[in-house]
């Protein structure tokens, strides 16, 4: 079964990162780094099995010639803590020969480079494990966009954010398409998908197939990495390894009792229980587990469905958490925080409506509606407890970057006392020691003007529209459940209908000095 696997990540000075080193590794070539001087030679690493330059139609000629290409890259940014560098590492099918590889490895490449218009170098790593699956590919790409005259404006829409985030999911998708449309071509009856586990599980639920559902709904395990992979592979314990090993156990165990209960009602024919097995042993075997039951048969990971039904078919609901008195008493307690002493003249309603909460209780305790309505009040008030301490929390903020800063520049000083610039050689190790503590003084300020920017007037009136906003969803929403819940009639009010999500907005929570009292 095909892997899908994408994933973007950067390269930056400010860790010590080089675009030079990176590509030289993924290329497994000799490049030096014409800024630093620095020799990057991995001529000798094996598993690349091929590498190529693309580039837009304009691009001059040298932008093809990878030494050329990320000098240029290096010297077009100045800043010290500049990003140098994107990386899309994907996965290749399998399933695919080399020549397919190569051309879907081809195609995901072209595509990037003519969206963002930026240079890539692509390369094709195969396995390094004993099973021969895990081929992938690497595309390295430059920050900034390649036109006739050489590399111009930053790829400003892949940074941080919505449109970063927006442009990763279109990275993922595009992926998933392309590498389908390679598998039907190559006439292999396997397809990946970019989805979430929860999104998939879902979807095949509504397709009514129960067992692929099952299949989805597992615990993911974490990625572990390179070196961490390496320590493993020489029986060295390693903390994220070994969970993964735990996740896998707990989400066969939970997926074998799953099949248990739903073996006699779901159909012999199609995707069955045995099916679903076959697949988790090929899935558990590529993943180099080795998991059996008492039984002997191998394990299957799955994490359990709930409240999940398919015709006669229903799978008991998980339990019912906090009681309706339960949920009362927090919203009780919340109130009673001396965070909300500074507002609480603005929650009259919210006042009235928790002082007659045994009334109430005794009255609506057994209502369906009750307590999902209580539930909401409690999220709004503890949204407006952290508002109500958000301007308290900045400046504990501001001092502890302080103190942070006075460290910094404390253990500069005492470095430059105690290690005296060398004359016997050894100026450039004492160099980079003495920068390293510069380093972390520069870091200090840039995290003090940030918690200072975060307690200037113009922050602090945002906190206080927000603060305000969220004494207002309480109290209306107390509003309603007075209206609903009135202890002095013996009929329930009608229904206020569903939430409004752009109150639910407006809100987030706080905390202060005295206590409210209720009298």
């Amino acid at each position: 079964m095909a892997i899908y696997h994408a994933r973007v990540k950067t390269f930056s000075r400010a860790k010590g990162h080089s675009s030079v080193a990176a590509a030289a590794y993924r290329a497994g070539l000799l490049l030096v780094d014409e800024k630093t001087g620095s020799r990057h030679d991995y001529r000798r690493r094996g598993g690349v099995v091929e590498t190529r330059c693309v580039v837009p139609d304009d691009a001059p000629d040298w932008s093809m010639v990878p030494a050329q290409l990320w000098s240029a890259a290096e010297h077009a940014e100045r800043r010290k803590d500049a990003t140098v560098a994107r990386e899309f590492e994907v996965a290749l099918p399998h399933e695919l020969n080399d020549d397919q590889r190569s051309a879907l490895a081809a195609e995901i490449t072209r595509a990037l480079v003519q969206r963002y218009r930026f240079a890539a170098q692509a390369s094709v790593h195969a396995p390094d494990a004993k099973d021969g699956l895990n081929w992938h590919l690497h595309i390295l790409a430059t920050t900034r966009r390649l036109d006739a005259e050489g590399l111009a404006d930053k790829t400003r829409e892949l940074d941080g954010g919505p449109s970063g985030k927006s442009e990763v999911e279109w990275v993922r998708e595009m992926v998933a398409k392309v590498t389908n449309a390679h598998l039907e071509a190559a006439e292999v009856r396997v397809q990946v998908d970019h989805r979430s586990l929860e999104a998939q599980a879902a979807d095949a639920m509504a397709r009514g197939d129960l067992v692929a559902a099952a299949l989805l709904t597992r615990q993911p395990t974490q990625h572990v990495g390179k070196n961490a992979s390496a320590l493993a592979r020489r029986g060295e314990d390693v903390d994220r390894a070994e969970g993964n090993t735990a996740i896998h156990e707990a989400n066969s165990q939970q997926f074998e009792r799953l099949l248990e209960t739903f073996e006699p009602m779901v159909p012999t024919a199609g995707h069955g229980p045995e099916q679903a097995r076959r697949e988790r042993r090929q899935a558990n075997k590529r993943a180099g587990l080795d998991l059996a039951l008492p039984d002997g048969s191998q394990m299957i990971g799955v994490r359990g469905l709930v409240g999940l039904s398919i015709g006669q078919l229903t799978v008991p609901p998980k339990a019912p958490g906090p009681s309706t008195q339960d949920i009362f008493g927090e919203a009780v307690r919340l109130w009673l925080d001396g965070a909300l002493a500074a507002v609480v003249d603005g929650l009259r309603s919210t006042r009235r409506f928790l002082e007659e909460h045994a009334s109430r209780l005794a009255a609506f305790a057994d209502h369906p509606r009750l307590r999902a309505d209580l539930r909401e009040l409690v999220k709004r008030l503890k949204t407006l407890r952290r508002w109500a301490t958000e301007g308290k929390r900045r400046q504990l903020a501001e001092r502890h970057a302080l103190k942070l800063l006075h460290r910094a520049e404390h253990a500069l000083e005492e470095f430059v006392e105690n290690n005296p610039k060398p004359t016997d050689g050894t100026e450039k190790e004492w160099a980079r020691r003495r920068g390293r503590r510069l380093a972390a003084i520069e870091q200090r300020l840039a995290a003090l003007k940030a918690a200072r920017e975060a307690v200037a007037p113009a922050a602090e009136a945002v906190g206080e529209q927000s603060l305000s906003g969220a004494v207002e969803a309480v109290e209306e929403w107390s509003d309603r459940m007075l209206q609903s819940y009135p202890i002095d009639s013996d009929a329930l009010a009608p229904g206020f209908g569903p939430i409004d999500p752009a109150a639910l907005k407006a809100i987030e929570a706080n905390q202060s000095s005295r206590p409210p009292r209720l009298h």
